[in-house]
């Protein structure tokens, strides 16, 4: 990148497909300048999803003035089709990609490039926020785990460890007890859809033990 480039990186989500629809886009200048986009655009698809995140970083681009500009995505089918590489087979994206091709023509220079999802990891989560999706925190498996697997040194099933478990009221309906909570037994880690609820392989079977419940 020499010091006139600006870089752009877009994406979209979708929560189902088609659902919900956000997008995500940072915008970047060679004198540090960061602009960030994250919107919820209402229900669709996610190559629409994914459309509209390039329309919106290129029109972020075009009211910053920007003269040169790389931008990156992992959506091939999107970097394609402005390309002209591939056929565009549906009628709703048609309109989108004439769109990209009048933003793109209104800044000097311009090359789209894909890259791996993992590569474009800061535009992802902006997009996911934008529909209340969010990453799913990192969890120590060697400490967390679920109740199938701390039972089994035990010689115990995950529904036989459960039991023990709705015995000592750490456990109602399926989820942890704020007893539970409360003596570091239970992790609950947002997924975007709910949580997942993890046991911690130590301080579980030290509180069924005080409950005279596990050997």
């Amino acid at each position: 990148m020499n010091n006139s480039t600006w870089q752009a990186w877009f994406d979209g989500a979708t929560n189902p497909n088609p659902g919900a629809r956000g997008i995500g886009g940072v915008l970047k200048g060679p004198a540090g300048e960061r602009i960030e986009i994250s919107e919820n655009i209402g229900f669709g698809t996610n190559n629409e999803a994914e459309y509209a995140a390039l329309m919106a970083v290129l029109d972020a681009a075009i009211d910053a003035k920007v003269q040169k500009l790389e931008v990156f995505g992992d959506s091939q089918l999107v970097i394609k089709q402005v390309s002209g590489e591939w056929l565009i087979n549906s009628k709703a994206l048609v309109p989108m990609c004439q769109s990209v091709l009048d933003l793109k023509a209104q800044i000097p220079s311009v090359a789209l490039r894909w890259i791996p999802r993992e590569q474009n990891a800061e535009a992802d989560v902006l997009s996911k926020r934008a529909i209340g999706v969010t990453e799913p925190a990192v969890v120590d498996r060697a400490i967390w785990m679920k109740i199938t697997d701390i039972g089994k040194p035990f010689g115990l099933s995950g529904i036989a460890l459960g039991k023990k478990m709705d015995l000592a009221k750490l456990r109602e309906n399926g989820k942890p007890t704020q007893l539970a909570l409360d003596k570091g037994c239970a992790l609950r880690v947002e997924n975007g859809f709910g949580h997942d609820t993890y046991w911690h392989r130590q301080l579980l079977p030290a509180a069924l033990r005080e409950a005279l419940l596990l050997d």
